[in-house]
């Protein structure tokens, strides 16, 4: 049994050194085993991109089969739309090791588990406004 629970929203992340913004979608999350040890499961569509730089992405979040299958798959496609080249794929898990396949027959393999966690920069309560939340 699941529940579904999508976001319409997006979001828009800044990378400040490159004076690039991205503009990202949400996946959505299922509640999973309700009645048992219940879990969360991401699901669906994402799309990210970036105007500046012309280069978009599609990541799929698969949703586990009911029999078999993997927990947190993720398949991915960037783009470079000014010459609509598919410059990069991907596919793995988005919490465990990823494999990222290049036009030029490169590969490059990820562990997610052994990236530097970074610390989040956060105003202080007072200085946030009323909508926000630490």
């Amino acid at each position: 049994y699941h529940l579904p629970f999508s976001s319409s929203c997006a979001g828009v992340l800044h990378l400040l050194e490159h004076e690039e913004e991205y503009v990202f979608t949400l996946p959505s999350a299922y509640a999973r085993s309700i009645l048992t040890i219940p879990w969360v499961e991401l699901g669906g569509k994402v799309n990210i991109n970036c105007a500046r730089t012309g280069y978009s992405a599609t990541v799929t979040f698969h949703t586990k089969p009911f029999y078999g299958g993997k927990v947190h798959r993720v398949t991915a496609e960037v783009k470079h739309n000014p010459t609509n080249t598919i410059v990069c794929k991907a596919q793995g898990e988005w919490n465990g090791t990823l494999e990222f396949t290049y036009s030029n027959g490169d590969t490059k393999v990820i562990d997610t588990t052994k990236l530097p966690v970074t610390r989040k920069k956060i105003r202080p309560i007072a200085n946030q406004g009323p909508l926000e939340s630490r």
